[in-house]
């Protein structure tokens, strides 16, 4: 289904929807469990007509003022740079007319969220109270990250948007009002042998397409628990270890001086030169090509 229709509530693929205006409006991110928009630009206007509801968990967060919010005949306020969570079903949309806002708004498949409930809270049943709740720095990189993957979708962007996904819902029932109240089941330590089974498939497929979920099923977990104790085994999350072996094999064909720049990017698992180029910059501080030189 088209992102456009999932977020106006409209499910009949005959619905009206300039799809070309909200691509110009939206920077958008989807997977099978989680749909993201952010405003590229205010939104010039919304009417207090746009009533609806989805099957999804939805989460809208105000960058700007933002108009009062109407779910179930009852008005909340938006303050600007808050979470505010509406439940599968509720009816909601704005109480009065909106003039050039912006937005982030997520929505999140409940079986989804329901696994990452079980996990923490050893509850599924989740049901957020309608009170919003200020918005975090971590929260926010973490949607960035999701657009940014989503739209560049380099080798492997499978893998991270599922694991960001996870961490987003995870991030979400943190930070919520919610009837989640249990504390989090403690951790339990995985097997040095565990470990290097999940470490040596990351680094047999570098350079191949696979998903959290097979990394999660090397070691018999599911992928949200996998995450937890991988991050509390190594002190890094997945995503992160996965990232830094690549730069590192990387580092260690550059040092050879065998392969062109362009080459070494293919080989360890990226699409694009320019993608590998800022990646590498961003981890160890040089360009690729001014390693190279400095190797030599």
């Amino acid at each position: 289904m088209d992102i456009a229709k999932i977020f106006s509530g409209e499910d009949d693929k005959t619905a009206s929807i300039d799809e070309a205006l909200f691509n110009r409006m939206f920077y958008t991110g989807v997977n099978k469990h989680l749909y993201v928009i952010k405003s590229k630009l205010p939104l010039p206007y919304q009417d207090i007509t746009s009533q609806h509801a989805h099957s999804n968990y939805e989460f809208t967060i105000p960058l700007s003022h933002s108009p009062k919010l109407l779910i179930e005949k009852k008005e909340f306020a938006l303050p600007r740079r808050n979470i505010f969570p509406t439940n599968p079903g509720q009816s909601h949309g704005p109480a009065e007319v909106a003039r050039e806002h912006r937005i982030i708004a997520m929505q999140l498949v409940p079986r989804e969220l329901q696994e990452i409930a079980h996990q923490l809270y050893g509850k599924k049943k989740v049901e957020f109270q309608n009170i919003p709740v200020p918005f975090n720095l971590h929260l926010e990189n973490l949607i960035d990250m999701f657009l940014y993957e989503n739209q560049n979708k380099q080798l492997g962007y499978e893998f991270i948007l599922e694991h960001l996904n996870s961490l987003i819902g995870a991030t979400l029932l943190r930070t919520l009002n919610s009837n989640l109240q249990l504390p989090e089941k403690p951790l339990t330590s995985l097997s040095k042998n565990e470990i290097k089974k999940a470490l040596d498939f990351l680094q047999v497929n570098l350079n191949q397409d696979f998903s959290l979920t097979e990394l999660a099923n090397q070691v018999g977990l599911s992928k949200f628990h996998f995450i937890r104790l991988f991050k509390k085994e190594t002190g890094k999350t997945p995503y992160q270890y996965y990232i830094e072996m690549k730069i590192k094999k990387a580092t260690e064909l550059i040092r050879t001086q065998k392969h062109s720049i362009t080459e070494i990017c293919f080989m360890c698992g990226f699409k694009d030169h320019s993608h590998f180029s800022r990646v590498f910059l961003k981890k160890t501080g040089m360009t690729p090509t001014a390693f190279k030189l400095l190797c030599k």
